[in-house]
C-alpha cells in the first residue's frame, strides 16, 4: 500500500511533467531546481521577483511539487521545487497561472515584487470524486452508500435575506418538510421534519451539529457556512444513535486555506411587507352586519342608520372613524446584514475570521431585532502529522416588541378584537393624545404607544478544539473538545399613563407602571475523540472508524443531562464496485432510570456501483454513474423532559405533585431504505430512495379517568409508520458564454399509527387514533348551511326542524348544517353530540415539491426557485370561522364573511349573522371551515452581475458581484384569507417578502 506521500510524490512528478508539456520543445528550456527559464524576447522587461510556495488544499496541507506556473500570454515559467516552492520574475499586470495535473488552475494578478506568496491548489475531482460529509468523517461519492443529501450552498444561501438557516433548507433537499410559521423579526426560525413526525412528545426535530457539536444552527451568519448535509436513513444517521432518529442536520463552517490573504464583504439592505394581512369589513358593514345579527335574534338594532351613513360618507373621521387595524399596525420593514471575513495562512497555521451584523426592523412600530456574530477558525500545524483546530464563535441577539397587559394576548389579537368603528387616536389636545375609548383602554394604538416595550437578548460563547495526528500514514486519531455557555434574559418596562376622554376630558383609566425582568442561563460540555483508518490494496478499500463522547449539560440551577456513547463504523469496497458498510452505536442517557439507561444502535447497508462493472465500460460516455443501495438500521430517540423516571413529592405537606415512571427507555426507530444513484450523459443526476421508517415504543401519556385523584405519567407503548419516497434531479450544461441548471425534487410521506395503548387520544380539534396519521383533525362533519326548507314554524312562528333534520338546540336558517353518524351500533341517534366527530385529515402535506432555474450569461446570472405543497388539510379558526362576534372583546368579521346567509343569499359562504358565534352552534370545529392549504411559492427571484475580474485585479480587488433579489414575492395558492404556509390567523405575526440589493466583494 502506497502511504499518502508516495501517491503525493508520484502525482506531483505527474505535475512537473505536465508542465513542460505546453512550453516548448525539451531544448528550448533550461531546468534548474527551483525553476526553470523558457526562451522569451521580453523577459528582460520582467524585474520584479515573485516568490513564494503551492501547496496542496488539504488538511493538513503539502506542498505542491512540481507545480507548475506560467506568464500568461507568455512562454516564461517555473516550477515548484521539492518543498513547493518557487521563484519567477514578472512585470506589474502579469497573470501569473498556477496549474498541476489533477488540480484546478488559480490566476493570481501580479502588482508588486513579493517574497511570501502562498498558494493552494483545490483537486479537481468528478462527481464521484466529491467529498460528503457525513459527520464524524467524511466519504467520497463513490464509496456511499446511505440516503444523504447537501445543501447547494451557493444558491440556497450565499447572497440571500436569510435571516435564519433553516429557512434555505425549504426547496433544496427533498424528504424534508420546512414550514415557516412567523416573520417575526428574531423568531423566524422554520421548523424542519426529516421523513415525517414519528412520536407524541414534541421532539420530532432533527439533530443539528454545527462542526460536530449540537447547537442551533439559526444563530449562524451564513456567509461562515461550507456545507449542509442532511442524513435522512438509518445507515447514515445511525453513527449518532439516540440521538438521530428525526434524522440529523450537519452544518460545516468555512476554514482558511493556504493562500494569500483574502478579505471578503457581504452585505445586502432591503425593504418588507407582509406576504398576507386580514381584509376587514370597514366601520359602516361593521354596523351593519351588528345591526342585521340584532335582527337575527330578535333583538334591536345596536348602530343609529344615521351613524352609518354619516360614517359611509367619511366626512368627520374623528367623530364617525372606520379604522383599519391593518393597515395601521402594519408598515414596510427593513432587513439589513453586513459581514466582513478575512481567511488565509501557511502551511503552518491557517485561519477565518467573520464578523457579521444582521438587523431587522419589523412591520409594526417597535418590533426589531438585530444579531452580531463573531466566529473566528484557526488550524494550527505542531507538526507535520500533528494539528489543531481551535475555534471561536460567539454571538448576541436582541429582540424588541411592543408588551401587552396580558402575556398570552398579543397586540395582533387586539388587532382582530377591536372594531372599525373604534378612532385610532386623535389630535393632540393641549399636549396631550386621547385615543379610542375601549374595555380597559385595549386599543391597539395606545398599546403600540403606552403599552410598554418588551426586550429579550441571548448571548452565547462556545469554544471548540478539536486536534488531528495522523499516528502513521492512513491512521488517524481526533479528538474534540467544546465548552459553550448560554445566557438569556430581559425585561419589560411601561410607564404610568393616563387616558382621557377627547371630548370631555374625563379620566377615563389609568395604567399603572409595570416593570419586570428575567434571566436564566445553561452551559455545555462536549468530550470526545476518534481513531479511523484507511487500507486500500488492490482492489479492496476499507475504511473503519471508532470514537466515544460524552455530553453534559447544566440548564438554569437544578436541571442536568448528560450523555455518553460509543460508536463504530466500518465502509468496504471492493474493486470500486460493490460497497459494504456496518455501523452501531451505544448511548447512554441520565433521563432514564439505573437498567435502563442505555440502548445499542446498529444499521447495514449495501450497494453496487454497476458502472463500474465490465459489461457496462462500452456505456461510459452515456451513463456516468449507477448505483443501487439498500439499508437497514435501529436509531433512538430520547428527547423526554427530565426526571420523569422519578416520582417528586411536595416535601411542605408530603403530597406526589408528580408520578415517574422508572421503566420508561428510548424510543425505537427502525428504518429500511433502497436507492438509486444515476448520472446521465454527464450532465443529468437523477436520485431515488423509498423508505420504512416505524418508531416503536414510543413516550406517551396515555389518557385516565379525571376521577380518582391521580395523574398519568409517561410509558412506552405504541408504533408509528412514516412510509415514502423522494425522487430529485439535476440537469447541468455549460457553453462558452451561457450555462443553465435545473434541479428539481418530489417527495411523498404518509403517516399512520398502528398500535397505541388506550386508543383515541381525543384532544379536542385533533385525535390520535389507530390506522390515521399523528393528531389527525377531529371535527363535526356537516352539510352546508340550514335551508328554510329545513323547518316548519310552529304556532309561536318559531322555527322546527323536519322529521329527519337534525339541530343543535336554537339552530334556524341560515346555520350550520351538522349530521348526525353515530349512535348505539353505529346507527343516528337523532341528536348531535361529540360522538357524531369523525376524523378528518392532517396538517402534513401528501407532496412537497420544489424547482430551481440558474442562468447564467457572460457576467449576468439569473436564478428562481419554486417551493410547495399539495393536499394539505388546515381548517379557519376564529375569526375567519364562526362569523361575527360582539360580545366581549368581539372580533372583526373579514371581508369575505360579507357573503353571509340571508333568505336572498341561501348559498354563502357564511352562516347567518349572529352577535355571538355561540348563536345557531356554528363555533364547532367542523368541516364546513375546511381548506386545502396547498400552495406554489416563488422563495427568491435574483438577477446579478459579476465585473471583470481580471481588470479588479490589477487594482488588487478579486471581484465584485452585484445583484437584485426578491424572497417570496409570489404565492399562489386555492385561497387567499390567510398565508397557506404560516396558517397563522388571530395573533399571529404575519411572513414578509423582501426585496433587496446587494454586494459581495473580494480583496
Amino acid at each position: 500500500m502506497k502511504t499518502r506521500k508516495q501517491k503525493y510524490w508520484k502525482q506531483s512528478l505527474l505535475c512537473a511533467f505536465a508542465g513542460l508539456l505546453p512550453v516548448m520543445p525539451i531544448s528550448a528550456v533550461t531546468y534548474q531546481p527551483d525553476s526553470y527559464i523558457v526562451n522569451d524576447m521580453n523577459a528582460d522587461e520582467r524585474s520584479l521577483t515573485i516568490q513564494g510556495q503551492v501547496m496542496e488544499n488539504t488538511e493538513p496541507p503539502l506542498p505542491m511539487i512540481g507545480g507548475s506556473i506560467m506568464i500568461k500570454g507568455t512562454t516564461l515559467g517555473t516550477v515548484t521545487d521539492s518543498n513547493g516552492y518557487f521563484s519567477i520574475k514578472a512585470k506589474k499586470g502579469d497573470v501569473l497561472i498556477f496549474s498541476c495535473l489533477g488540480f484546478t488552475s488559480y490566476e493570481y494578478v501580479v502588482s508588486r515584487a513579493i517574497g511570501n506568496l502562498n498558494i493552494s491548489l483545490k483537486e479537481d475531482t468528478e462527481v464521484l470524486g466529491e467529498v460528503v460529509v457525513t459527520g464524524f468523517s467524511e466519504e467520497k461519492k463513490l464509496n456511499t452508500i446511505s440516503s444523504v443529501s447537501a445543501l447547494d450552498v451557493t444558491k440556497n444561501l450565499s447572497s440571500k435575506p436569510i435571516t435564519s438557516i433553516s429557512q434555505s433548507l425549504q426547496g433544496g433537499v427533498t424528504g424534508l418538510t420546512v414550514t415557516q410559521g412567523s416573520g417575526m423579526p428574531g423568531g423566524d426560525g422554520a421548523s424542519i421534519k426529516i421523513r415525517g413526525i414519528s412520536s407524541l412528545h414534541s421532539g420530532n426535530d432533527p439533530l443539528v451539529l454545527v462542526d460536530g457539536i449540537p447547537m442551533d444552527m439559526n444563530q449562524l451568519d451564513p456567509a461562515t457556512i461550507e456545507s449542509v448535509t442532511i442524513l435522512k436513513d438509518a445507515a447514515a444517521a445511525a453513527i449518532y444513535g439516540a440521538r438521530a432518529a428525526n434524522g440529523v442536520i450537519v452544518v460545516k463552517t468555512k476554514r482558511g486555506v493556504v493562500g494569500k490573504i483574502n478579505v471578503s464583504y457581504d452585505g445586502y439592505f432591503g425593504i418588507q411587507k407582509a406576504t398576507y394581512l386580514p381584509e376587514f369589513v370597514n366601520a359602516a358593514e361593521y354596523m351593519t352586519m351588528g345591526n342585521m345579527a340584532q335582527q337575527n335574534i330578535g333583538g334591536d338594532p345596536i348602530f343609529d342608520q344615521t351613524v352609518i351613513e354619516k360614517t359611509l360618507a367619511g366626512t368627520d373621521p374623528y367623530k364617525y372613524p372606520s379604522t383599519n387595524w391593518a393597515d395601521y399596525l402594519f408598515g414596510t420593514g427593513t432587513i439589513q446584514s453586513h459581514s466582513v471575513a478575512v481567511s488565509g495562512g501557511s502551511n503552518l497555521a491557517r485561519f477565518s475570521l467573520n464578523v457579521n451584523y444582521l438587523q431587522n426592523e419589523g412591520l409594526t412600530k417597535n418590533t426589531n431585532s438585530d444579531r452580531l456574530n463573531i466566529r473566528a477558525n484557526t488550524t494550527v500545524s505542531l507538526l507535520e502529522n500533528l494539528s489543531v483546530n481551535m475555534d471561536f464563535n460567539a454571538y448576541r441577539t436582541n429582540r424588541k416588541q411592543p408588551k401587552t397587559d396580558d402575556a398570552n394576548v398579543s397586540l395582533f389579537d387586539h388587532m382582530y378584537q377591536t372594531p372599525p368603528n373604534i378612532v385610532a387616536s386623535y389630535p393632540a389636545k393641549d399636549g396631550i393624545i386621547c385615543y379610542g375609548a375601549r374595555t380597559n383602554m385595549a386599543n391597539p394604538a395606545a398599546f403600540v404607544d403606552h403599552g410598554g416595550i418588551r426586550t429579550d437578548y441571548e448571548d452565547n460563547i462556545s469554544i471548540n478544539i478539536s486536534p488531528r495526528w495522523e499516528i502513521i500514514p492512513n491512521l488517524i486519531a481526533k479528538g474534540q473538545y467544546s465548552y459553550r455557555i448560554s445566557s438569556r434574559g430581559g425585561k419589560s418596562k411601561r410607564d404610568v399613563y393616563n387616558f382621557f376622554d377627547y371630548d370631555t376630558g374625563v379620566l377615563l383609566a389609568t395604567w399603572g407602571a409595570n416593570y419586570s425582568d428575567y434571566r436564566d442561563h445553561d452551559t455545555y460540555y462536549y468530550l470526545g475523540g476518534t481513531l479511523e483508518y484507511t487500507y486500500e490494496k488492490n482492489a479492496h478499500r476499507l475504511f473503519a472508524i471508532g470514537g466515544y463522547n460524552q455530553e453534559l449539560n447544566h440548564s438554569n440551577s437544578w436541571d442536568t443531562w448528560a450523555m455518553i456513547s460509543m460508536f463504530a463504523k466500518a465502509n468496504y469496497t471492493y474493486d470500486r464496485r460493490y460497497l459494504l458498510e456496518g455501523t452501531i452505536r451505544r448511548d447512554g442517557s441520565s433521563r432514564f432510570a439505573d437498567g435502563h439507561k442505555f440502548g445499542t444502535f446498529p444499521s447495514i447497508a449495501a450497494g453496487w456501483n454497476i458502472h463500474e462493472e465490465s459489461f457496462m465500460k462500452k456505456l461510459k460516455d452515456q451513463v456516468n454513474e449507477f448505483k443501487l443501495r439498500a439499508s437497514y438500521g435501529l436509531l433512538g430517540n430520547q428527547n423526554i423532559g427530565l426526571y420523569k423516571y422519578q416520582t417528586l413529592i411536595n416535601s411542605s405537606n408530603g403530597e406526589e405533585t408528580s408520578f415517574g415512571n422508572p421503566n420508561i427507555t428510548w424510543e425505537t426507530v427502525k428504518m429500511f431504505n433502497i436507492g438509486a444513484d444515476v448520472r446521465l450523459f454527464k450532465d443529468l443526476s437523477l436520485t431515488f430512495d423509498w423508505y420504512n421508517k416505524i418508531t416503536s415504543d414510543m413516550i406517551i401519556t396515555p389518557p385516565i379517568p379525571a376521577v380518582g385523584g391521580i395523574y398519568s405519567s409517561e410509558i412506552n407503548s405504541g408504533e408509528v409508520r412514516n412510509r415514502g419516497w423522494e425522487f430529485s434531479a439535476t440537469y447541468d450544461k455549460q457553453y462558452k458564454d451561457f450555462g443553465f441548471n435545473i434541479h428539481a425534487g418530489l417527495s411523498q410521506n404518509k403517516n399512520k399509527i398502528l398500535d397505541l395503548f388506550g386508543a383515541p387520544y381525543d384532544n379536542g380539534t385533533t385525535i390520535n387514533q389507530i390506522g390515521y396519521a399523528l393528531n389527525s383533525y377531529y371535527v363535526y362533519p356537516t352539510d352546508g348551511l340550514l335551508q328554510e326548507s329545513d323547518f316548519v314554524k310552529d304556532e309561536n312562528g318559531k322555527w322546527q326542524p323536519k322529521e329527519g333534520v337534525v339541530i343543535f338546540d336554537g339552530q334556524q336558517p341560515g346555520d350550520i348544517k351538522y349530521l348526525d353518524v353515530s349512535g348505539e351500533d353505529g346507527k343516528p341517534d337523532g341528536k348531535i353530540t361529540t360522538d357524531d366527530r369523525v376524523i378528518r385529515g392532517n396538517d402534513q402535506p401528501k407532496l412537497n415539491y420544489f424547482a430551481n432555474l440558474s442562468l447564467n450569461y457572460k457576467k449576468w446570472s439569473f436564478e428562481v426557485l419554486f417551493q410547495g405543497v399539495t393536499g394539505v388539510d388546515a381548517y379557519y379558526s376564529g375569526p375567519y370561522a364562526y362569523g361575527l362576534n360582539m360580545t366581549g372583546d368581539g372580533s372583526t368579521p373579514m371581508k369575505a364573511q360579507l357573503d353571509y346567509w340571508t333568505p336572498e343569499n341561501t348559498n354563502a359562504s357564511y352562516p347567518r349573522l349572529a352577535p355571538s358565534s355561540s348563536y345557531g352552534n356554528n363555533h364547532h370545529t367542523s368541516d364546513f371551515w375546511h381548506f386545502d392549504a396547498s400552495y406554489c411559492r416563488v422563495k427568491y427571484i435574483q438577477v446579478g452581475y459579476t465585473f471583470d475580474q481580471m481588470s479588479l485585479k490589477k487594482v488588487g480587488v478579486s471581484s465584485i458581484r452585484l445583484y437584485l433579489n426578491a424572497q417570496n414575492p409570489f404565492t399562489f395558492a386555492k385561497q387567499d384569507l390567510v398565508d397557506p404556509e404560516a396558517r397563522g390567523q388571530k395573533g399571529s405575526y404575519p411572513l414578509v417578502k423582501t426585496y433587496s440589493v446587494g454586494a459581495s466583494l473580494n480583496f
